[in-house]
């Protein structure tokens, strides 16, 4: 799981966007096994404007909300979670701070054929980026869930172990050095918020999750603020146990990340 959160912490670097970025993905599973998926994109003010100048003076740059509501594209993406899946409904989202993105419904029958990747949707954002190259997650990097008899199984991809680089740089972890690449990448995450969850529609009798809440299951979520708190901030995560960290983020305010292969869930 940790492979799925550095991708999408990397890819929200590579955008090199000001202003906040919210991205979230929710699945919502119905008692019969059918539910939605639904993608919420949200951009700051500041971001939102710059890019709607950039368009209306004829650069290469794409008009962000337009693009984001190209429902051709919206259901030709319904077929990479999987079977079964389809393109629902596009909404507006508007912030009183000017804040502007949308939300995305997807509706699908059966959950036993859908794949998800917590940062799967931020490619979207992504291609708007003039000469982006987004790597989009692959099979093996995806959740898979199986559902039978009220049990919901979540699989979660983990990734391989790593060879050791040595003893991490515990000035840097601890926030005593300050890396002047870190710095400018706070500075531009300023009120980023990412995360992906399930939510169990009919409710949740018990479960494994590490993360959740009433009928809620958290397989990710991360609030850059928050985390900024954390003495070492940005580099705190930077210079994670890359053999375990689930348990190193446990350590980290504003950060949540599913360490389990394997969730279960009965449902009510």
């Amino acid at each position: 799981m940790k492979k799925l959160f550095f991708s999408v912490l990397s890819l929200a670097v590579a955008l090199i966007l000001p202003s906040c970025l919210e991205y979230e993905t929710e699945v919502t599973l119905n008692k019969d096994g059918s539910g939605t998926i639904t993608e919420e994109m949200v951009m700051g003010a500041q971001m939102i404007g710059m890019m709607e100048m950039a368009a209306a003076q004829g650069g290469q740059q794409k008009n962000p909300l337009t693009d984001m509501k190209d429902e051709a594209k919206l259901k030709e993406k319904a077929t990479e979670y999987g079977e079964g899946v389809a393109f629902a409904k596009v909404e507006d989202i508007k912030r009183k701070d000017g804040g502007k993105g949308v939300r995305v419904t997807y509706t699908f029958s059966d959950i036993n054929k859908i794949t998800i990747s917590p940062g799967g949707g931020m490619d979207q954002l992504g291609e708007l980026q003039p000469g982006a190259k987004i790597e989009k997650a692959a099979d093996d990097a995806k959740a898979t869930f199986k559902y039978a008899d009220n049990e919901l199984t979540i699989n979660l991809p983990q990734p391989e172990e790593e060879e050791d680089q040595g003893t991490p740089d515990e000035g840097n972890a601890g926030g005593e050095e300050i890396d002047p690449q870190m710095a400018m990448m706070a500075e531009m995450m300023k009120g980023m918020k990412m995360g992906a969850k399930v939510i169990v529609a009919p409710g949740i009798a018990k479960t494994n999750a590490s993360h959740h809440e009433g009928n809620t299951i958290i397989l990710f979520e991360l609030d850059f603020d928050e985390v900024m708190k954390n003495p070492g901030g940005l580099n705190a995560l930077n210079g994670l146990d890359k053999k375990n960290p689930g348990e190193a983020l446990k350590k980290i305010k504003g950060a949540k990340v599913e360490s389990q292969s394997k969730i279960t869930a009965t449902v009510k």
